[in-house]
């Protein structure tokens, strides 16, 4: 009982949800360290930013930088060159695309998951000259805090408890009373057998005065 009293308190606590939130690429939370050109229906080819998430992608020839709270990371993007993507510090994709490519259909989405819960960074590095990176916009993941349901857990683990040892009382007592009750019918009994072996009269004391002549 004391352990799972211990695994619903933790169950409580441990409650929370994942949320998705998406940075798109104008967010001032995102670090563009070179020059960026924005690319939107008013200043690029519709076919440019078709299927683009607002219609529009920031290009850049100098690295982007984007710091989070979660456990997840995607980012959307195009390539012309060649680019490193790391995620504190570690690799998680080397990149390289020519002009040609990009027109014929461009990159997948690039994603790091399993990530521990807490502060990380990304960063989008171009690798070689003349390199431009088009961001379209980040999508990272992270943990909401859910209602705490300990204090209707423990209410209840607790109103169990109390139930529990109220059967109990109420047993012990209802096996107390009938053990009283069996001892009482014995005592009754033997009673009765002690009563009904008397003689009904008395017999008569001999004081002497009865004596044959």
């Amino acid at each position: 009982m004391q352990r799972s009293f211990i695994v619903l308190l933790c169950l409580g606590f441990a409650y929370a949800t994942l949320q998705n939130y998406t940075v798109d690429d104008s967010s001032p939370d995102i670090q563009y360290s070179g020059k960026t050109f924005p690319c939107n229906i008013t200043t690029c080819p519709p076919e440019a930013t078709n299927g683009a998430s607002n219609n529009s992608t920031t290009l850049t020839t100098g690295s982007i930088t984007f710091s989070f709270t979660g456990t997840a990371i995607y980012a959307s993007l195009d390539l012309i060159g060649t680019c490193s993507i790391t995620v504190d510090g570690d690799q998680i994709a080397n990149l390289s695309q020519t002009s040609t490519e990009a027109l014929a259909g461009g990159l997948p989405d690039i994603s790091k998951s399993d990530l521990a819960n807490g502060p990380h960074t990304l960063v989008i590095d171009p690798t070689t000259v003349l390199t431009i990176i088009g961001l379209d916009h980040l999508i990272y993941t992270a943990i909401l805090p859910g209602k705490s349901h300990v204090g209707a857990i423990v209410g209840g683990v607790i109103g169990g408890l109390v139930l529990t040892f109220g059967v109990l009382f109420v047993a012990l007592l209802a096996r107390r009373r009938k053990l009283i009750m069996r001892r009482n019918q014995r005592k009754n009994a033997v009673l009765r057998g002690i009563t009904s072996a008397r003689p009904d009269n008395k017999a008569a004391v001999d004081d002497g005065t009865n004596l044959p002549t």
